[in-house]
């Protein structure tokens, strides 16, 4: 017998097994990452059709009918993803993390992002890219319960601009968790991909296709966007050049903003590399959402660091007794004149009632005289 528990806000399960005294963490996370990358060296990998299992299958029958509800197109497997999501859920159990960055691996680089692993197995296309992964699930209807209630993780399940699917649940007894999941996600059908039970089509993929573009501009960039002196990506509408460092493995950008606290027990910190010019001031649009009225303790600090990470200057501090809608802040920099320093957006939580930070339009603007 298992019960499940969501805590609203935070991106972690807890999963109860009563009938052998188990205690069971599970832990859902998502990199939804729009990315377009260089051409790197491939490994000639690819899944075989028959080797998904029967979890994975009814994965893949979840996920379209819901993509199907919601008005969207399906997703076909793709087989090189399939081996990017195997190896990693492998690597998440064989070497105790869980994370979208590779931290140990018997096939990739240490510090690997998910886009770096789909490119190593031949998915290496100009194109929207996504990985979710959960840990401690070892059903697909579990899996896809946690990430369907997960407002993070089921924007990626949601992401009309994908077409194909990566899928690999991985059991190992002797590991922390005992299930891994990870799925990848890719807007490119190609050579490798496939409805289940047909086998691949070369001649079906569209990997000449460029990447989407919108209206307003090119499509999101992942890795290759550099960190230049202003502050880059500051409209949140990709997670490009953000470094995110959180407690929980959620992703900080969604849905064109940054999200940050709304756990027990929280540490979420965004930042990035600026250089301050003279007469700049830091400006950035802020809300805070709360039900902690009584205790103000959980609190956002908007400072600067040294590439170290240790703290030079505090700007603002904000916490739940400042709750209310979007506003627009600033802060003066002319103490750092001339100097690179990191901005950090900084959020604590305590262990009662939940405060969730939420951030955009972050840029740097010289005085008016």
């Amino acid at each position: 017998m298992a019960r499940h528990v969501i805590i609203p806000g935070m991106s972690r399960w807890t999963e109860m097994v009563l009938g052998g005294g188990l205690l069971r963490k599970a832990w859902v996370a998502v990199a939804v990452l729009a990315t377009l990358l260089a051409g790197m060296a491939a490994f000639d990998q690819s899944a075989d059709a028959s080797s998904y299992d029967p979890d994975e299958l009814q994965f893949l029958q979840l996920i379209n009918g819901y993509r199907q509800e919601n008005g969207l197109d399906t997703l076909v497997l793709s087989d090189t993803l399939a081996v990017s999501a195997e190896r990693h859920s492998e690597d998440m159990a064989r070497y105790s993390f869980f994370a979208h960055n590779t931290a140990g691996s018997s096939y990739y680089p240490v510090g690997f992002q998910p886009w770096d692993r789909m490119a190593a197995e031949g998915y290496d296309y100009n194109t929207y890219k996504g990985e979710n992964i959960a840990v401690g699930y070892e059903t697909a209807e579990q899996a896809f319960t946690a990430w369907r209630n997960s407002p993070s993780h089921n924007h990626a399940m949601l992401d009309g601009r994908y077409r194909v699917i990566g899928i690999a649940r991985i059991h190992d007894s002797d590991s922390v968790h005992g299930w891994y999941w990870t799925t990848d996600f890719g807007g490119v059908l190609d050579p490798t991909s496939h409805t289940p039970g047909e086998s691949p089509q070369a001649g079906d993929a569209d990997a000449g296709e460029p990447a989407p573009q919108t209206q307003d501009g090119p499509a999101e960039t992942g890795g290759p966007l550099e960190d230049g002196p202003d502050v880059e990506n500051g409209e949140m509408d990709g997670k490009a050049v953000w470094e995110q460092e959180t407690e929980n493995g959620a992703e900080l950008i969604v849905d064109g903003h940054a999200y940050l606290g709304d756990y027990d027990h929280g540490r979420d910190d965004l930042s990035q590399k600026i250089q301050v010019g003279e007469n700049t001031r830091l400006s950035y649009d802020l809300k805070i959402e709360t039900n902690e009225l009584h205790h103000p303790s959980d609190h956002l600090l908007v400072r600067l660091t040294n590439r170290e990470g240790e703290q030079l200057a505090v700007l603002e501090r904000y916490s739940d007794a400042d709750a209310g809608g979007w506003r627009h802040e600033t802060a003066d920099l002319s103490e750092f004149a001339g100097r690179t320093v990191y901005l950090s957006f900084l959020v604590k939580t305590d262990p009662m009632l939940r405060t969730a930070f939420y951030l955009d339009r972050v840029s740097l603007e010289a005085e008016r005289p």
